[in-house]
């Protein structure tokens, strides 16, 4: 699709923090993790079946009626095969949702944004569009990480290296911006890229 642009990164990278700046200026986005915080909602009772056997720690995978994802992250990123069985049971559900409002939004024929952490890793949506990559050094995303999760070392590296390396996705993306300073720096980069990337695709159309 002419007007779609993935926005992928590892952890921590502000992919949400571009996807703020792009609605503050007009543009639509889609987010996969709000697709999947729904499906893992909407498939509670089942998922706790699913993961039972692996939930050998007991921990409480429903709060207020809403599975945990902090507990169930801490299952799934110890276990590689659980990690399997969860991406196996939500990745082609989101998928389904995020094609559906991608063809809406393409009818708009303005420039929108959908934030996929895993575009690389899932291989699900190649060829539907252009992929713009918010890159942080793996030690910066350590960090930020530890801080906004409040997780150890330990616990913040799993997240991150379940992932495909940061620096391979370099090489894959179309578009590069880079995100290791201030959020100041960072928001008038993605402002000038937006504007740049706006005014591009008005002259294609």
């Amino acid at each position: 699709m002419k007007n779609a642009f993935f926005v992928t990164a590892s952890i921590a990278c502000g992919k949400s923090s571009f996807i703020k700046i792009a609605n503050s200026m007009g543009f639509k986005s889609i987010s996969a993790d709000k697709i999947a915080h729904q499906i893992l909602d909407s498939f509670s009772k089942e998922l706790i079946e699913i993961f039972s056997p692996f939930n050998t720690d007991k921990l409480n995978l429903i709060n207020d009626h809403k599975i945990d994802r902090k507990n169930l992250g801490k299952i799934i990123f110890s276990n590689p095969q659980a990690k399997k069985i969860l991406e196996d049971f939500t990745h082609p559900k989101i998928r389904i949702k995020i094609l559906e409002q991608m063809q809406i939004l393409e009818q708009e024929n303005k420039p929108f944004f959908i934030e996929i952490p895993l575009f690389f890793e899932s291989g699900a949506y190649k060829n539907l569009g252009k992929v713009i990559l918010i890159y942080t050094s793996k030690e910066l995303s350590l960090k930020r990480l530890m801080q906004r999760d409040n997780l150890n070392k330990e616990e913040a590296l799993k997240r991150i290296n379940a992932l495909m390396d940061i620096e391979k996705k370099v090489s894959l993306a179309d578009f590069v911006i880079t995100n290791e300073s201030s959020y100041e720096i960072f928001q008038k980069k993605s402002i000038k890229f937006i504007e740049k990337l706006s005014k591009e695709t008005n002259e294609i159309l």
